[in-house]
C-alpha cells in the first residue's frame, strides 16, 4: 500500500559547523515555486532534476537555482541531431516531396510522398516557441486531393545507436497544426535494426517497431508536446524515427503540421528540449559530418589548387569535421571563379574527383591557366558546394 509523509517539510538543524535550519519543501513540475510561503533555506527539486533554494523568505520568496539545471542545453543528452530544425545547409525555402523519391530537406531530415505528383512540401518556418526558433512544416499543397500521405524522418548512425541498446528511452516533440489541417491520421514511429548504417528508408536489417502509433491533433495554431517511452532492444545497432501525415478531402491554404523540439533521450520521461550538440555551433559540426558545405566568404578565396595541364586545374577542399564516410559527389549552385595569377575566369564546370573523410578534390577547365601554375578559386554570392553521399 502506498503511503505518504503528511508533514509540510522535513527539517534539518544541521551538524556542527552547519547549524542553519534547512527544509526540504517538496517538488514542482518545473522551476521554483510561484505560490506559497517559504523560509530562508527551504529547498525543492523540480521534476526535471533542477534544485532551487529559497534565499529570501516570503510569499513565494526569492529562489535561486542551485547549480545548473540538468536540462539546460546539455550536449549529447538528445540523440537527434538538428531536432530544433535550426540548420538548413541546402538552403531551399521550400522542398517539393515527389512520390517514392527520398528527398533531403533540413539537415538530417528526409522524406517522400506516397501519392502521385508533388502534393506535399516541406519547409523551415518560424516556431514562435521560447528557446526554439524554427520548425519543420509538412504541408499538403492547397487544392490537393491526394490522400496517400507523406512521411519524413531521420536516422542515427550505428555509433550513436549502440549507446541506447537495452535502455529505456523517451521520444518527444512539439507539434502545431494549421487552420485547414485535415488529417485521416498522423502517425509516429520509432524503429530499430541490427545492421550497420543502412538507409532506413529502404528498411533496416531485422527491423523492429518499438513505437508505432497515431495521435489526433486538431486544427489549431497552438503548440502541444507529445512524448512516448519505449525499451530499445539489447541487440539494436540502428535507430530511426518517422512522422507520417495522411490528409483527407481537398487541401486548404493552411493544411499543414509543424514539428520541432524532437528529442530522443535515455530517460523514463521527457525532459526539456536541448540540442544534441549543446550549442548551434556544435550542432552545425554534427550536421557537417553528414553534409560538408561551402559558401562564399568575404575573408577567404575558397579553395587553393594547381594546374596539372593547360587550362585544367585541381582544387582541394578541407572539411571542418570528419565525415561519416568519404563523399561520393557534390551538388553545386551559382558561379565560381578560377584565378590565373590574379585574373579571375568564371566557370560553372566543376567535376568531382576524389575524397577522404577529411577532404575532397575537384577539377575545372578554366581558360588561360598555364600548366604548373598555382591557382585559387572563389565563389560568387549565393553560390555553394555541398559534398554528398555521407547522408544516411
Amino acid at each position: 500500500m502506498a503511503q505518504s509523509i503528511s508533514q509540510e517539510a522535513v527539517v534539518n538543524t544541521g551538524l556542527p559547523g552547519a547549524t542553519a535550519a534547512s527544509r526540504y519543501a517538496g517538488a514542482t513540475t518545473s522551476g521554483a515555486p510561484t505560490t506559497g510561503t517559504f523560509a530562508v533555506g527551504d529547498f525543492i527539486v523540480d521534476q526535471s532534476g533542477a534544485m532551487y533554494v529559497c534565499i529570501v523568505a516570503g510569499t513565494p520568496g526569492t529562489w535561486q537555482l542551485s547549480g545548473v539545471s540538468v536540462n539546460s542545453n546539455i550536449a549529447a543528452k538528445n540523440f537527434i541531431i538538428n531536432g530544433g530544425m535550426d540548420l538548413n545547409q541546402r538552403g531551399a525555402s521550400t522542398y517539393n516531396v515527389p512520390q517514392y523519391t527520398i528527398t533531403y530537406t533540413l539537415d538530417r531530415w528526409f522524406g517522400d510522398s506516397r501519392g502521385s505528383g508533388t502534393n506535399y512540401t516541406m519547409s523551415q518556418v518560424s516556431s514562435g516557441l521560447t528557446g526554439i526558433q524554427y520548425a519543420l512544416r509538412m504541408q499538403r499543397n492547397s487544392g490537393s486531393t491526394d490522400t496517400n500521405g507523406c512521411w519524413y524522418g531521420t536516422t542515427l548512425e550505428t555509433k550513436n545507436s549502440i549507446p541506447l541498446a537495452g535502455k529505456v528511452v523517451t521520444f518527444s516533440f512539439y507539434y502545431r497544426t494549421g487552420a485547414y489541417y485535415s488529417p485521416t491520421n498522423f502517425a509516429i514511429a520509432l524503429y530499430t535494426g541490427t545492421g550497420t548504417d543502412e538507409n532506413w528508408a529502404n528498411g533496416f536489417t531485422n527491423q523492429a517497431n518499438i513505437v508505432n502509433t497515431t495521435i489526433s491533433p486538431t486544427a489549431s495554431s497552438g503548440w502541444l508536446r507529445y512524448s512516448v517511452t519505449a525499451l530499445i532492444g539489447s541487440t539494436a545497432t540502428e535507430i530511426g524515427l518517422q512522422f507520417t501525415y495522411t490528409g483527407t478531402g481537398t487541401a486548404g491554404a493552411t493544411d499543414y503540421i509543424d514539428i520541432t523540439g524532437v528529442q530522443l533521450e535515455a530517460s523514463p520521461f521527457a525532459t526539456s528540449f536541448s540540442r544534441a550538440g549543446g550549442s548551434i555551433g556544435a550542432e552545425l559540426a554534427l550536421c557537417q559530418r553528414y553534409l560538408p558545405a561551402f559558401y562564399p566568404s568575404i575573408t577567404t578565396d575558397g579553395f587553393l589548387g594547381y594546374s596539372y595541364a593547360t587550362n585544367s586545374t585541381l582544387y582541394f577542399a578541407n572539411f571542418r569535421v570528419e565525415t561519416r564516410i568519404p563523399p561520393t559527389g557534390f551538388t553545386l549552385g551559382g558561379t565560381f571563379y578560377a584565378y590565373a595569377l590574379n585574373t579571375p575566369y568564371s566557370t560553372t564546370t566543376l567535376t568531382f574527383n576524389s575524397s577522404t573523410t577529411w577532404s575532397a578534390t575537384f577539377t575545372t577547365t578554366a581558360a588561360t591557366i598555364t600548366a604548373g601554375q598555382g591557382t585559387r578559386m572563389s565563389m560568387a554570392g549565393g553560390s555553394y558546394i555541398l559534398f554528398t553521399g555521407c547522408e544516411l
